[in-house]
């Protein structure tokens, strides 16, 4: 039967979760508690929501189930159990995600983890390339690869949390960039505060682009009093946007308001027909939940899988294990470098044969 016969009318996501959201602001506005106090108002409680926060912002919130994450792959000092690596956390949450009951994964801040990113990504670059002078910056890996693997890798691990029926908010820094366009014409630029690849990458693929704009305005008696506001419309000197097009250009910085104006873009999508949204909620719930097992499962069988647990078992040894490991590999892979290996069944025998040591 052809696809074509199939084809059913998309209807629009109704739940939060089901949305890749992400806000800049200044330092200091309120980006943090903004993201904790949307998830308690919006599910009722905190007990859904996990903070992987790369920035200690959240000493003061109570009740917030938050894990410090200080590297990349793995956390800086892995003997300590309060930190955690990026990529180790988002393994956790998807192997485990039947046992847990986080769904709504807010990462603060991505400037920050981008740094672990970079490192992560000059380490990976030296052992993929094996270049004859090491990579000590981002900027050494030849034709600007360097900077697509940043953005890659940490968008990898995003789209993995997606994937497998996570919602994700993502919190960032912002900066002011001169921009110079066609013409010549050359103005400031305020967006994320990490590389441009990172933040294009970010600009492509969320649903949402929160500007939280902090201004000083002159007060009634004429003293200087500051304005929070939450932009959703660029006036092309800043980086924000939505999807939703009955979404208004700004509002107070205001959860309740946030709330309220979100699930009404949603209701406008769908006629102002509350009940078909409740439906859509139910329906979408189950389908998402549906399509994350298969997703799980997939990855479950994937090369990347095999590598890293491969990896996790291997870093730790000593040298001299590493020399015949690598000895057996090299019969087993036919390269001494697993990584190099996506054929499932020898990954598989490779990992037996380390299991086999440990």
């Amino acid at each position: 039967m052809s696809f074509l016969k199939t084809l059913k009318k998309n209807k629009p996501t109704a739940t939060l979760e089901g949305y890749f959201i992400s806000m800049l602001a200044k330092s200091k506005f309120g980006k943090t508690t903004f993201a904790i106090d949307l998830a308690k108002e919006f599910y009722g409680d905190l007990e859904s929501t996990l903070l992987l926060a790369t920035e200690i912002g959240y000493k003061t919130m109570a009740d917030v189930y938050a894990i410090n994450v200080t590297g990349f792959e793995y956390a800086e000092d892995e003997d300590d159990e309060t930190q955690k690596g990026f990529i180790e956390v988002v393994d956790e949450l998807i192997d485990n995600k039947a046992d847990v009951p986080f769904r709504f994964i807010v990462v603060d801040t991505i400037t920050a983890l981008e740094r672990y990113a970079t490192a992560y990504a000059i380490k990976k670059a030296n052992r993929e390339d094996q270049p004859t002078k090491r990579y000590t910056d981002i900027s050494d890996v030849p034709w600007g690869k360097g900077y697509n693997m940043v953005a890659e890798e940490i968008y990898n691990q995003i789209d993995r949390l997606k994937k497998a029926g996570f919602g994700v908010f993502i919190i960032g820094h912002e900066k002011t960039k001169k921009v110079k366009n066609r013409d010549g014409y050359e103005y400031d630029f305020t967006t994320f505060n990490v590389l441009t690849k990172t933040s294009d990458i970010i600009e492509r693929e969320a649903d949402m682009i929160i500007y939280g704009d902090l201004q000083t305005v002159k007060g009634e008696n004429g003293a200087p009093e500051e304005t929070r506001k939450l932009r959703f419309r660029s006036d092309g000197n800043i980086l924000c946007g939505t999807r939703f097009r009955n979404f208004p250009k700004e509002i107070d910085n205001d959860v309740t308001l946030f709330i309220d104006t979100f699930k009404n873009a949603i209701l406008g999508l769908y006629n102002g027909d509350e009940k078909a949204v409740k439906e859509a909620v139910k329906e979408q719930t189950e389908a998402t939940e549906a399509k994350a097992e298969k997703a799980i499962e997939k990855e479950k069988e994937s090369p990347e899988t095999f590598h890293k647990d491969i990896d996790r078992l291997v870093k730790d040894l000593d040298n001299s294990v590493k020399v015949g490991i690598a000895k057996q590999f090299k019969e087993i892979l036919g390269d001494a470098n697993f990584r190099k290996c996506d054929d499932i069944a020898k990954l598989a025998k490779a990992l037996e044969y380390v299991k086999s040591l440990a």
